[in-house]
């Protein structure tokens, strides 16, 4: 137990650097790893865990559930990491994997019958029924998009904001929105089509610049500890490079 506290306690000082240093290949890690240097295996779980993260939430719901399957994700990687080969990115090969995690423990949430994680296809996403969940009211998400749509319009020079209001949102005729503006219906097409063009714009900018489903710092670490936890606690099955050759 001492030797366990005392590895965890020196885990990787630097992994956040490391793993936000993509020069640093994946594969070169992969090779330290199945050399024995097993506590580099944290970087790659802190490059991936926001990736892991968001792909686990678009299955599951409930986030005990995304951590557990994300966990159990990356101690499978570990375990079959001398079967990865570089046909694929390590990325696609990981994500794989979590989603096969994510579509079992589903399958147990549903009530089904045990399904074999290694044959589980992914395609098998199509064919999951809906699970009864807690989600926000259509009332709140409906809410929520509306804010964010009148704050995009609300960008808008007042020309095109005008127009796009009256034709779009008062659902005025074309017509009648050039006699109110004292303006060519062309003129009222040209600024309308202008008007959803730089909205569209907007949204798509304030889209980018938000960090969606995002995977907290405090919960990356944490992640990163409970994982080479269970590495370093030799409850995990796994092959050195010498061994798998």
């Amino acid at each position: 137990m001492t030797d366990l506290i005392t590895q965890t306690a020196n885990m990787l000082s630097n992994a956040v650097l490391l793993a936000a240093d993509r020069t640093l290949a994946d594969h070169a890690i992969i090779a330290n790893v199945l050399s024995g240097k097993k506590e580099d295996y944290e970087i790659l779980v802190r490059r991936y865990n926001s990736m892991l993260y968001k792909t686990a939430r678009g299955i599951l719901v409930e986030e005990e559930d995304i951590e557990d399957v994300m966990q159990e994700a990356y101690i499978r990687g570990f375990e079959k990491l001398a079967q990865f080969r570089r046909e694929a990115q390590f990325s696609t090969w990981l994500t794989r994997i979590l989603i096969n995690c994510a579509l079992k423990h589903l399958h147990a949430l549903q009530g089904r019958t045990h399904v074999d994680i290694d044959t589980l296809p992914c395609k098998d996403i199509d064919q999951l029924q809906e699970v009864q969940d807690e989600r926000p009211s259509d009332s709140d998400v409906g809410n929520n998009l509306r804010k964010a749509i009148e704050g995009a319009i609300g960008q808008l020079p007042p020309k095109y904001r005008v127009v796009f209001i009256l034709r779009e949102v008062e659902k005025i005729a074309v017509s009648d929105v050039a006699a109110r503006l004292d303006i060519t219906e062309e003129n009222v097409k040209i600024r309308l089509h202008r008007a959803k063009s730089m909205l569209k714009e907007v949204l798509r900018m304030e889209l980018s610049s938000l960090e969606i489903f995002e995977f907290q710092a405090s919960r990356c670490s944490l992640m990163a500890m409970n994982v080479m936890q269970k590495i370093y606690s030799g409850q995990v099955n796994f092959q050195t490079l010498e061994k798998s050759g």
